[in-house]
């Protein structure tokens, strides 16, 4: 049967999940802009993107998947509205819950209900035994190129509260680590 596309919400932490073996056959990122959108497709290997506020992203998604998809990293809505029966949906990254501002995810029950579709919280200490290696993984992969990571490093302590305020708003692209 083999993986048919996946969906990972969010640009921000740029990765090539797909590209890894035993991975989605393809990979659609959702962002907030063209500019954002150009970044998975051009740099992290993306297949394409869809654009949270070019219209409406179920129909993005599914021109993108006209198969539908079979794994999505994170809520979206439209992506669970697009995905195929029994698909596995990760919830990660909730950096905006973390920062009290959480849209409801409002996935209606009957929709995961009536095509089995799970879904699971997927915390870091849920696996802290691979951590050991997934951080060695993670490290040669970044090294031979076949992982990017893409980051916004402020040098001192007092640029980091800006630099967060720009990466929720949508300027600033991967994650933020302040180098102490």
């Amino acid at each position: 049967m083999g993986w048919r596309p996946g969906v990972r919400t969010g640009a921000r932490n740029g990765r090539r999940p797909g590209r890894s073996p035993g991975c989605a056959a393809r990979v659609i990122g959702s962002t907030s802009s063209q500019r954002k959108a150009d970044i998975p497709a051009k740099e992290l290997g993306y297949d394409a993107a869809v654009l949270r506020d070019a219209g409406c992203v179920e129909e993005q998604l599914r021109a993108a998947a006209p198969d539908g998809v079979d794994v999505v990293i994170d809520q979206l809505k439209a992506a669970v509205a697009v995905a195929r029966s029994g698909v596995r949906v990760a919830l990660i990254g909730a950096l905006a819950g973390q920062l009290g501002d959480a849209p409801a995810i409002g996935i209606g029950p009957m929709a995961l209900i009536t095509r089995s579709i799970t879904l699971r919280g997927a915390p870091l200490f849920d696996h802290l035994d691979i951590v050991p290696e997934w951080t060695g993984l993670f490290g040669r992969r970044l090294r031979d190129g076949t992982l990017s990571f893409l980051r916004t490093v402020p040098k001192v302590l007092d640029q980091a509260p800006r630099a967060l305020r720009e990466l929720m708003a949508g300027r600033r692209t991967g994650t933020v680590h302040v180098e102490l």
